[in-house]
């Protein structure tokens, strides 16, 4: 068991080290845990617990779920600046293998 475990910690260290590059800039947020991102920070209320995160580290702040990286933004004119004045940029996602094979 522990060599599993071993052998887990040491594939994300070495992917952590050699994929410098390859992390995208969230805006700051609260600390999460490898694998498991800030998912431990939700209970039973998720949308309480957003809001109490949201009064500790700003009304725009960047939460993993999970390898899912995503800005979570909860305050009307954040909201604005994100759905109107740069639309375009948050708008833009990876195409998945689901969609490759469906517009086929």
């Amino acid at each position: 068991m522990w060599a599993a475990v071993s052998v887990i910690v040491l594939i994300y260290l070495l992917q952590e080290l050699l994929c410098p590059g390859k992390k995208k800039r969230l805006p700051p947020g609260p600390r999460g845990l490898p694998f498991l991102g800030h998912l431990h920070l939700l209970e039973k209320n998720p949308h309480q617990d957003l809001y109490h995160l949201a009064q500790k580290h700003g009304p725009i702040m960047g939460l993993r779920f999970g390898f899912v990286p995503a800005v979570v933004v909860s305050s009307p004119a954040g909201a604005e600046l994100v759905l109107k004045t740069h639309d375009l940029v948050f708008a833009n996602r990876p195409r998945s293998e689901a969609s490759k094979i469906y517009m086929v």
